[in-house]
């Protein structure tokens, strides 16, 4: 049945369609357009992120209206001192991409750069109409273990 290959690397978001079974439940307003609800985040560091990398994070986006979405949205990554630049990157959502009413779907975006230690905030855009109440923004940057 999974006859395509997820294995595209770009620069761009890439996705993979079959993640509404690991993505949490979130309700469905049948009657109100698409709207895109953020629903988890995951750093794509297996042995976590130190000050210094540059990384992606993946994110799964859920579609809370009643009509399929597609469209450009945003996360920031805010450091845990204001010292340092907030990052921004954008999620492309079109074609074969869209995601169906109730549906939600795994995208890769990036590249951040950790530049601080400490507790980083991935936040939605304004452009994502709702975030899960059980979504836990915190990417934790380590220092370099030679600091």
């Amino acid at each position: 049945m999974n006859g395509s290959s997820t294995d595209n690397t770009d620069d761009e978001a890439t996705t993979e369609t079959d993640t509404a079974a690991d993505a949490p439940g979130f309700e469905i307003d049948e009657d109100a357009p698409g709207e895109f609800i953020l629903l988890r985040n995951q750093p794509q560091e297996p042995s976590g992120i130190t000050v210094g990398d540059e990384f992606e994070i993946a994110v799964v986006l859920g579609n809370a209206g009643g009509e399929s979405i597609t469209g450009e949205v945003s996360v920031e990554l805010v450091p845990p001192n204001e010292d340092e630049d907030i990052q921004t990157a954008t999620i492309v959502v079109e074609g074969g991409d869209e995601i169906p009413s109730g549906a939600a779907r795994f995208f890769t975006t990036g590249l951040f750069e950790a530049t601080v230690a400490g507790n980083w905030e991935l936040i939605a855009g304004t452009e994502i109409g709702q975030v899960h109440q059980a979504y836990d923004p915190i990417v934790t940057v380590e220092k370099r273990p030679d600091d």
